[in-house]
């Protein structure tokens, strides 16, 4: 399997991703990202891999995976055929070890939260009473209010930090040879794409931070993200357009250079591309709705 860095989105008015998708099938492929990630499979069956791990799962598995760890869920063959009508469905958190501020994880009341995240660089899998109370904590979260989201997550991590009903699932051997792997130069790239997208980034630059020519880094890089350089640059800058365009503070034209865009021509243009609406529209349908459409 070729394994890809995903780039996730969140919502601008949320620090961090709380979803429920319904699919045919899981559509993600063999994958890594820099977020932490609490999946819960509602409904549906198959395979899952994580890292070196191999198991079956089923409705109600949850499984709790650190930053950088390789995964997939692949169903089982029913769900590929063409008559299928049975669907793939799994309630998702994302979120980065920063979503609550720079050294939140670092003061002494999250010691015991803290080492758990650590641990999880090799995935988790949660079973027993743990993993029905955790699951039920997942469905009330999405109709709960953001402040009471924030809350419940706590508690969440709480609870995972504490329980003995969670297994390792990935070897030690396993992450240490990924992270000396090839793999390590996507993250990387991507890590250095993250810190400077708002500055003037040229193919040349990121290339060199690859070691590779820019012939090779483009080819490189669409087979690990299946987006070419500029337009995975253009997707970082527009999703922080759109932070932007939520609050008060800045106007359009500003907010257009402040994302790393030289001209309002191309801001728009990037923009109607990726978000279906114009700025200008998407700044009035969150001040009429306060919500992102």
């Amino acid at each position: 399997m070729k394994l890809i860095v995903e780039h996730l989105n969140r919502d601008a008015k949320s620090s961090f991703v709380l979803q429920k998708d319904v699919y045919p099938h899981y559509p993600t492929p063999w994958h890594y990202h820099p977020e932490y990630e609490l999946v819960l499979v509602l409904k549906s069956s198959g395979n899952k891999i994580i890292g070196d791990h191999m198991s079956f799962f089923t409705d109600g598995d949850l499984a709790f995976l650190g930053p950088f760890l390789p995964h997939v869920y692949r169903n089982s063959k029913i769900y590929y055929e063409e008559n299928s009508n049975l669907t793939a469905e799994a309630i998702v958190i994302h979120f980065n070890i920063d979503f609550l501020g720079n050294s939140f994880f670092n003061i002494p009341e999250m010691e015991t939260i803290a080492r758990f995240l650590d641990e999880s660089v090799m995935g988790f899998s949660i079973h027993g009473n743990t993993r029905q109370l955790v699951a039920q904590k997942m469905n009330d979260m999405l109709e709960m209010s953001s402040p009471s989201r924030i809350i419940e997550l706590m508690s969440i991590f709480n609870i995972l930090a504490e329980t003995k009903e969670k297994e390792k699932l990935a070897s030690p051997g396993f992450i240490q040879n990924f992270k000396t792997s090839g793999s390590e130069q996507i993250t990387e790239v991507c890590d250095f794409i993250m810190k400077n997208f708002t500055s003037d980034l040229t193919l040349n630059q990121v290339a060199a931070i690859a070691n590779m020519s820019p012939n090779a880094f483009c080819n490189f890089f669409k087979q690990r993200t299946r987006k070419t350089f500029v337009n995975f640059l253009n997707e970082i800058r527009i999703g922080f357009a759109c932070r932007l365009l939520s609050g008060e503070q800045h106007n359009i034209s500003e907010i257009c250079y402040m994302s790393g865009f030289h001209n309002l021509s191309n801001f728009n243009r990037q923009f109607i591309r990726i978000v279906n609406k114009t700025p200008l529209q998407y700044k009035k349908n969150i001040l009429e709705t306060g919500i992102k459409s």
